[in-house]
């Protein structure tokens, strides 16, 4: 499945370093990794899917349950990001005005778009989920997974640090499958079988 961003600003994805004179900066060879993208899909189905925290776990893994699903850092195809500093200052949380020698510098990354795939590299679970009722269904198919994934994909609006103040609001579109009313309601009928099971 291949998912495309569309950055409604800049964002920054701290490296959770600084350097001299800059509190936050970037990676400029991962602008955004693997790690964080997968981690936004999942903080996405978790928000679709409150009542069935096993699907979640089917497709994303979890401690005992590794997911089946590798997901890749974005790439830039259309022109190269930018990365640019951007100054704020720290505010005084009684006052509300700034404090007195509090100027932050950091990195803020500018782009239009960025694409990322997911790819299956390994066996889907040939038994239900942890947590699940063994109602005598069959395992979670493919398109089961699919539907999740383009989904939690469809449902990321922001990203990154900074989003307070204006940083990593996106939309993210997902083809292969794409979001249409068809695997809408493949989903929606998954989410309520899974939760009949849940409550079995």
């Amino acid at each position: 499945m291949r998912v495309t961003i569309t950055f409604h600003g800049p964002f920054r994805v701290a490296t959770g370093t600084g350097r001299p004179g800059v509190h936050a900066t970037v990676d400029e060879h991962d602008l955004l990794p693997a790690s964080t993208l997968k981690g936004i899909m999942r903080d996405s189905a978790e928000r679709l899917l409150p009542g069935v925290p096993g699907l979640v776990t089917a497709v994303f893994g979890g401690r005992r349950q590794p997911t089946p699903w590798a997901w890749e850092g974005a790439r830039f195809p259309d022109e190269a990001p930018v990365v640019r500093m951007r100054a704020q200052v720290s505010l005084d949380e009684e006052t509300g005005a700034a404090k007195r020698d509090h100027l932050l510098l950091g990195e803020d990354v500018w782009a239009r778009s960025a694409v990322f795939d997911i790819v299956q590299y390994g066996p889907l679970p040939h038994a239900r989920f942890a947590g699940s009722s063994g109602s005598g269904r069959p395992p979670l198919s493919r398109d089961d997974h699919l539907a999740v994934l383009a989904c939690a994909a469809a449902g990321v609006h922001s990203l990154g640090a900074g989003r307070r103040r204006g940083l990593g609001w996106v939309r993210c579109e997902p083809t292969d499958p794409a979001v249409d009313d068809g695997l809408l309601a493949h989903f929606a009928a998954l989410a309520a079988r899974e939760g009949e099971d849940r409550h079995a």
